[in-house]
């Protein structure tokens, strides 16, 4: 029975023959690593790192992006986001109608209403409109 450690021997006799070769130094074996795998070792815990932290960075964002969704809103938040959207939309619009504007084409007109939550904050506009509508007309 071998050992590990059977396999190598150190040289303790400051005289010996280099040339014997039935002698293995320590300094060399199979773990031992040259420079361009100890190269690719370090670029690929570079890449593992990056990757790992981009995974995490777009992990972050899709998160932040779920929690602005109109469905997780509060009312609160709504109410405060619902504002702030009309009054831009209001805006835009204005501009869009204004004399000088030069391009009044149905794109234009299209980009205004579907740029960002737009189009929601519209359709619940129009919902909250046509709620009201409806209770006028079933009091009356």
């Amino acid at each position: 029975m071998t050992s590990f450690y059977g396999n190598f021997v150190l040289n303790k006799n400051k005289e010996s023959n280099l040339s014997n070769t039935s002698t293995k130094t320590i300094l060399k074996n199979d773990y031992t690593l040259d420079y361009t795998d100890f190269e690719k070792l370090k670029i690929a815990e570079q890449y593992n790192k990056l990757y790992s932290n981009m995974y995490e960075a777009n992990r972050v964002n899709q998160e932040i992006n779920e929690n602005k969704k109109i469905y997780n809103l509060s009312l609160n938040d709504l109410f405060k986001k619902s504002s702030t959207v009309y009054v831009k939309l209001l805006n835009d619009l204005s501009t869009y109608f204004s004399p000088q504007q030069k391009d009044k084409s149905l794109n234009a007109l299209g980009l205004i209403i579907t740029q960002d939550d737009n189009l929601l904050f519209i359709g619940l506009f129009i919902l909250i409109l046509s709620f009201f509508l409806w209770v006028i007309q079933v009091t009356s």
